[in-house]
């Protein structure tokens, strides 16, 4: 049986409208708020928290009213570094709980409860930052010197050797079994530093740059040395040039690294392969010395570390010039870590170390720079690590990415093969499926984490957006909308902001196009326009998130802060022209309210408690606008 329709209507979250301090202090009381439609036959409401394990009730008296809403104000004490809650709502007809995941007459357990962090240490210059991540080999050739040779020889067991190749910029990246990712287009940094003024021009913040370590082929996964950028980058010397002229300018930058597994080819593992003696054989699992041992999915060029070992965490996290610290250090003052297949680490068979290697690895970045940002690639659940004593963020696959790609394009996130399984879905995600994963990935990590997520549209792991939506414009633009209005911190794949295709690796790892006669400028230009829109408003830095509607093809929901509410308007297309009417009562917006639209420059205004939204075949969206 459905809830009375006044349940719509009851919102909290963990942005400062509902929270007096979204980052409270250890023994600090926070002024917790619940607001509900004026209507709603409410005669008391409670927080019910669990200091220490033991369930509390702290009573919520009402403390204001208008015509559309009152809300209900108390009192949580932050005994604890994690406090979890919920709201109990007293009723005529009964008691309603209300967690993360919405209103219910069931009781349940904690993991959707609302979460607050005690002194959590969160990179103040997050709200605000837009990241752009950089394949560097297929980025811009700074430097032709640089590039490696045709015809060096890169052993890949089993399948054998294969030899390098150099090819024209604009020339397709070659597959794996012909190339064996040894094919080179001579990107460097010195020509990520080149394109500094593009960068800048397109208003990022923030780089993510995927792997410079020394290593054989060219995405540099494979590392051989962690303490040396590869040579055909640049060297060291690159690094240190570039670091300098992105901090002059004000951009950050966040550097990828391989905590699972390093490259066959690493002095640690050639040692450990000649010596099972070596100083470094602990690093690893043998099954049978020297040529049987544990590897990343079996991928013989990709030993996997073995963090059963003291000696790694030594060298990995712990010593003063530990990989991790080393390069958040002067000259190269890296603002961060985004660690590779997080989900593996330190995990195999009965061995579970994931957890203590996050915790030590948060300790130990966080002692050398407490700004640093540590975010893990994950394409499941990993929601585990984000408790607020591991790692700040994931890379958002499965809260962000997968279900607006399901929702616009019937985009499975199974599909990696040509020829998909049994199990791919093809069917579009109706909009209500689509919020309830996006709610469920926020519901599960504290509130200061969600808003300090990595969110994406695409990836070198992944299709790039104008492929996965085949080529409509519309909807590849509607993404954009939604990964920048959406709670977190955005990262464009380069080349996504000119409308460059691309379908699975390593095809969506082609060469930046900086022919500017192959842009598509109408695509590029909403980027510019939702860049300066994330920088510049409160409410999509740090505001809440509240969905207004979602039904089949539409989606609409509210960022709102203290000063200022963001109503975001999306419709993937696919109907006749028709007006769609947006439900504004129960988000607690008074009646004769007038919104801005930011992209349309249309004047919205509110009746009856509605918004009118026109929708039709093609995709259309809006990102409207008032302030407090």
């Amino acid at each position: 049986m459905p809830y009375p329709e006044w349940t719509k209507g009851v919102h909290h979250d963990g942005s400062a409208v509902f929270v007096s301090n979204p980052l409270p202090a250890l023994n600090e009381t926070v002024e917790i708020k619940l607001r509900v439609p004026a209507d709603a036959p409410i005669h008391h409401v409670f927080i019910r928290t669990e200091p220490d394990g033991e369930q509390a009730f702290t009573h919520m008296p009402e403390t204001s009213r208008d015509e559309v809403c009152a809300w209900y104000t108390g009192a949580l004490y932050m005994r604890n570094r994690r406090m979890v809650y919920r709201f109990k709502i007293m009723t005529d007809n009964g008691a309603f709980f209300y967690t993360a995941m919405g209103i219910s007459r069931a009781d349940g357990p904690d993991f959707y409860d609302f979460k607050l962090l005690a002194d959590f240490e969160s990179p103040s210059w997050l709200p605000g930052t837009v990241f752009y991540q950089i394949f560097p080999e297929r980025f811009h050739n700074g430097d032709p010197s640089l590039t490696p040779p045709p015809g060096q020889k890169f052993n890949h067991p089993p399948q054998g050797v294969f030899e390098s190749q150099v090819l024209d910029w604009d020339a397709d990246p070659i597959e794996f079994a012909e190339g064996g990712t040894v094919d080179f287009f001579g990107g460097d940094l010195p020509g990520i530093e080149q394109k500094l003024d593009y960068l800048m021009d397109l208003g990022v913040n923030a780089l993510y740059l995927n792997p410079i370590f020394t290593s054989q082929t060219n995405h540099k996964y494979n590392i051989s040395d962690f303490y040396s950028v590869d040579p055909h980058f640049g060297g060291n010397a690159a690094l240190i040039s570039l670091s300098e002229k992105l901090h002059a300018n004000r951009l950050r930058y966040v550097l990828d690294i391989t905590p699972n597994h390093i490259g066959h080819t690493s002095a640690w593992f050639m040692d450990a392969q000649a010596n099972p003696d070596a100083l470094t054989s602990d690093y690893f699992i043998f099954y049978e010395h020297p040529h049987s041992y544990e590897a990343w999915f079996g991928v013989q060029t990709l030993p996997k570390l073995d963090y059963g070992s003291e000696s790694l965490l030594d060298v990995m996290y712990r010593d003063d010039d530990a990989v991790m610290k080393h390069w958040l250090k002067p000259p190269y003052n890296a603002d961060g870590w985004r660690l590779d297949v997080w989900n593996m680490v330190g995990r195999r068979g009965p061995d579970d170390y994931q957890h203590m290697v996050g915790r030590e690895t948060r300790k130990a970045v966080k002692s050398t720079n407490a700004e640093a940002y540590v975010f893990g690639e994950s394409f499941y659940d990993d929601t585990g690590s984000l408790q607020g004593d591991e790692l700040d963020a994931l890379m958002n696959y499965q809260g962000f990415t997968f279900p607006v790609e399901r929702w616009l394009a019937g985009h499975d996130v199974n599909a990696w093969n040509k020829t998909p399984p049994a199990y791919v879905d093809t069917v579009k995600l109706s909009a209500e499926a689509a919020v309830e994963q996006m709610q469920r990935y926020i519901a599960a990590v504290p509130w200061a984490v969600a808003q300090i997520q990595f969110n994406l549209l695409g990836s070198h792991d992944t299709p790039r957006i104008m492929s996965i939506v085949d080529g409509d414009e519309a909807l590849a633009k509607l993404a954009a909308v939604l990964l920048f209005t959406f709670p977190g911190v955005p990262s464009i794949y380069y080349g996504d902001e000119i409308g460059m295709f691309g379908w699975r690796e390593p095809d969506n790892r082609r060469g930046m196009i900086w022919d500017e006669s192959r842009w598509n400028i109408g695509v590029r230009e909403l980027y510019q326009q939702l860049i300066q829109m994330k920088r510049t408003h409160e409410a999509l830095q740090n505001g809440g998130f509240e969905v207004l509607h979602a039904e089949g093809a539409a989606l609409a929901y509210l960022r709102e802060s203290e000063t200022e509410r963001i109503i975001v308007l999306a419709h993937r297309g696919g109907e006749d022209a028709h007006s769609i009417d947006i439900p504004l009562t129960h988000a607690g917006i008074p009646r004769s309210t007038t919104f801005n639209g930011l992209l349309s420059e249309t004047t919205y205004i509110v009746e009856d408690g509605t918004l009118p939204f026109s929708v039709g075949s093609s995709a259309a969206f809006d990102i409207l606008h008032a302030a407090k």
